[in-house]
């Protein structure tokens, strides 16, 4: 008998600690982790930077004082940088690039104004990262509130060849975050279409040449009709002439 009320109060206990626990969870804490979570922002941006030859960057010169070339002593390169903002005491996050074996938990006291930035490698490629959200508060502590997918661009190369000027198509952007097909399809779609410019600026010249050329068949029949009734007119006229001085 006493061993059963041991047993019962323990399992009271226990029951009673995991109440305990689910409610501490409460409204107010779950309002305020959701609130801190949905202010997280994850965005990429696109910046030129000018590096040297051995590809060192230099932020003290400005792109724009630098000439490019040959013979130049720097060169300009577009970075790409993604930012992560806002992250709060209230949670943490965690970082992941599966594909590159990224995965990185960062909690607020370990950064500098809740924020977090990280260079891509390069622009040779199209990358996913994902950002997932935790709660950091000891009451809810590990709930997972939300989680954010991000997609940083390549440069697309057909972008600087002669087909692209003054193209807006997408395969002509400069930065793309979808695959597109080889160049040497886009080419020959870029040539079609060319082709098709020129039938059909050779097909208006021709439509423009024939309706001209009607209209000179036009007026060549009309003066030619003035010119007609002219000459009869005057044979007419010097024939009742003649008739009268006959007379």
């Amino acid at each position: 008998m006493k061993k059963f009320k041991i047993f019962l109060l323990l399992g009271l206990a226990f029951i009673l600690g995991i109440d305990k626990i689910n409610a501490e969870c409460d409204n107010k804490t779950q309002l305020e982790i959701n609130t801190a979570s949905s202010n997280v922002t994850m965005n990429y941006n696109i910046n030129t930077v000018v590096l040297d030859r051995n590809g060192k960057e230099h932020p003290e010169i400005s792109p724009s004082d630098v000439e490019t070339g040959e013979l130049s002593e720097y060169l300009k390169s577009d970075k790409i940088t993604i930012k992560i903002e806002n992250i709060t005491d209230k949670i943490y996050v965690v970082f992941q690039n599966l594909d590159e074996k990224i995965n990185k938990e960062y909690h607020y006291r370990d950064l500098k104004d809740g924020t977090i930035t990280y260079e891509v490698p390069d622009n040779k490629k199209i990358r996913n990262y994902k950002l997932i959200i935790y709660s950091d508060v000891s009451d809810c502590l590990n709930q997972e509130l939300r989680i954010i997918d991000l997609k940083t661009p390549m440069y697309n190369e057909n972008s600087s060849y002669a087909y692209c000027i003054n193209n807006n198509s997408y395969y002509c952007q400069k930065y793309i975050t979808t695959e597109i097909g080889n160049d040497e399809s886009i080419y020959n779609d870029y040539l079609e279409s060319q082709n098709n410019g020129v039938q059909n600026n050779a097909t208006g010249s021709e439509k423009t040449s024939n309706k001209l050329l009607l209209n000179i068949g036009i007026v060549t029949v009309i003066v030619l009709i003035i010119v007609i009734v002219f000459v009869i007119y005057k044979k007419n006229k010097n024939k009742f002439k003649q008739n009268i001085g006959g007379m």
